[in-house]
């Protein structure tokens, strides 16, 4: 787990619309878990508010909410996915990003690499 500066969302969400990489995000709560797969067009801030405004698909994240976020690679049969996993301040999480991927398949390496891009950055703004 590499901590990502929670500034870096909305970076990761435009680039992933600019260079057109297919997302899952995993958004949950006690009774349900509701997962997006494909790609996404429009991010909009809209004050503490960023947005995913498709017309299949909305996601409204407020960034002010965001305590910490992580960039987690994980272990499975099909080797390292690549993960952002964002928590409020009781540690419950908010929302999982992952690049767009079936059973048996490989991560996609546009996917790996718009996370690596956006945290290296993260990690120099924050410097």
């Amino acid at each position: 787990m590499q901590p990502l500066d929670k500034s870096c969302v909305l970076d990761l969400l435009k680039d992933a619309a600019l260079e057109k990489v297919s997302i899952m995000a995993f958004v949950g709560n006690a009774g349900m878990i509701q997962i997006h797969s494909g790609p996404v067009h429009k991010i909009a801030v809209m004050g503490p508010w960023i947005n995913i405004l498709d017309a299949r698909f909305n996601l409204h994240l407020r960034e002010d909410h965001i305590a910490s976020a992580w960039v987690v690679k994980k272990p499975t049969v099909d080797g390292l996915v690549t993960s952002v996993e964002l928590f409020d301040a009781k540690g419950d999480t908010i929302v999982m990003f992952f690049g767009e991927r079936k059973p048996g398949t490989h991560e996609l390496c546009e996917w790996r690499n718009v996370v690596e891009r956006v945290a290296r950055e993260g990690e120099l703004c924050a410097a």
